[in-house]
């Protein structure tokens, strides 16, 4: 499956996309929401792991819209630290899931595996 990491903290994007590599994925880092959207636009990845707060003018919620309008065969999970972010706010602007930071490695994997049980592969 071909995933986006679009964190503005490189450390987290390294983790995760060693994660993701390990497992046989194919994975893409961006760290602000105009270098993700043209990210996705090039590749068309399957899964796009977002964080709400980005380097650049575009925000978390702002590339959400924007690829649920632009690409919405791309499964968006939003990856934060806001403890008082609810995945029904979410799941309302076209979210497929949400992983609270620090993740949790196994929630990563189980959703990962669920997205791409679920989903035919981009065009």
């Amino acid at each position: 499956m071909k995933i986006l990491v679009l964190d503005d903290e490189t450390k987290i994007q390294g983790i995760l996309k060693g994660r993701l590599e390990m497992d046989g994925h194919e994975v893409f880092t961006a760290e602000s929401g105009e270098a993700g959207l043209a990210i996705i636009n090039e590749h068309q990845p399957n899964l796009l792991l977002l964080d709400l707060s980005l380097k650049g003018k575009l925000s978390g919620r702002d590339v959400l819209a924007e690829v649920k309008k632009t690409s919405p065969q791309v499964h968006v999970v939003v990856v934060t630290g806001y403890v008082e972010a609810e995945s029904e706010e979410f799941q309302q602007l076209g979210a497929s899931g949400l992983l609270k930071k620090p993740l949790n490695l196994a929630d990563l994997d189980a959703i990962v595996k669920q997205l791409g049980n679920s989903s035919q592969p981009a065009a």
